[in-house]
């Protein structure tokens, strides 16, 4: 049986989107052990006291600062973050998108194999 094209076009759209598909932002308190150089998280959300967000990549407190470097050095006093939000992946979330996009795939190929049969 001839696999139709559109089988592994659809199989590599979900390989390259499933990574980013099923992540989620989680409040996160500002506390130092968790900003510390050895355990900083990978990329975080601030919501600054007039409202502004802004995205930080493994931030550290330093003093009563956080800082963080992306293309230059930059540092927000503690004081005017009102939120912090950590970027995670939600594994439930995941899971179940994998269990849905397996049945469709599956009933996709039942499918176009009960089309090539009746030909």
């Amino acid at each position: 049986m001839r696999t139709p094209p559109l089988i592994p076009t659809v199989a590599l759209w979900v390989v390259c989107a499933l990574p980013c598909a099923c992540t989620t932002w989680r409040v996160a308190s500002l506390e130092p052990q968790q900003f510390s150089a050895e355990k900083s998280p990978p990329e975080v959300r601030l919501t600054l006291n007039e409202g502004a967000r802004v995205t930080a990549s493994y931030p550290v407190i330093v003093g009563d600062s956080l800082v963080w470097e992306d293309s230059v050095r930059r540092a927000v006093p503690v004081s005017s973050i009102r939120q912090v939000e950590v970027h995670r992946i939600d594994g439930g979330a995941t899971f179940g998108l994998l269990i849905l996009l397996g049945g469709a795939l599956t009933g996709l190929l039942v499918f176009l194999s009960a089309v090539n049969q009746g030909d």
